[in-house]
């Protein structure tokens, strides 16, 4: 193998690893649920503002963190790893309120457009879940004491 194949190769591979960091960086911090559908099990679409969900997850250093819920109420919650490459994010629960399915992590292909991240979750040719979040207005800590 050449000199100019081999860092060529070295290369793209840097390329790619820095893309998927970068994705994943580009995820990190809190997000807010503004709508998403799923399928039930009478394979029925349900979209999420019929339940009146709300949402907020957290992603930092590789963890994710969610609540969700329904009317109020408590809905669902969980919190482990997620990992990002190529269009794709998967997540791995470790603590969950809900039964775990596909051997435990999920994954979704996914868009960023500015502060809007879109969440697909396919079985074969069906998709079972989409997910729409905006990225959480910062907030003013400097006064939280005096609240």
């Amino acid at each position: 193998m050449s000199l100019r194949v081999c860092v060529s190769a070295v290369l793209l591979a840097a390329a790619a690893f820095c893309a998927d960091a970068s994705q994943a960086t580009s995820l990190q911090g809190a997000w807010q649920l503004q709508s998403g559908e799923f399928i039930n099990k009478d394979g029925v679409p349900v979209a999420y503002a019929s339940q009146k969900l709300a949402g907020t997850k957290v992603l930092a250093d590789g963890r994710f963190a969610f609540t969700t819920t329904s009317d109020g109420k408590f809905w669902a919650g969980g919190s482990g790893t997620y990992r990002v490459d190529d269009g794709r994010y998967v997540e791995t629960p470790l603590m969950a309120s809900y039964p775990l399915e596909n051997g435990g992590s999920y994954e979704f292909r996914y868009t960023l457009e500015g502060d809007v991240w879109t969440l697909e979750r396919w079985e074969g040719e069906r998709r079972v879940e989409r997910e729409v979040w905006k990225r959480a207005v910062p907030v003013d800590t400097t006064h939280a004491a005096n609240r």
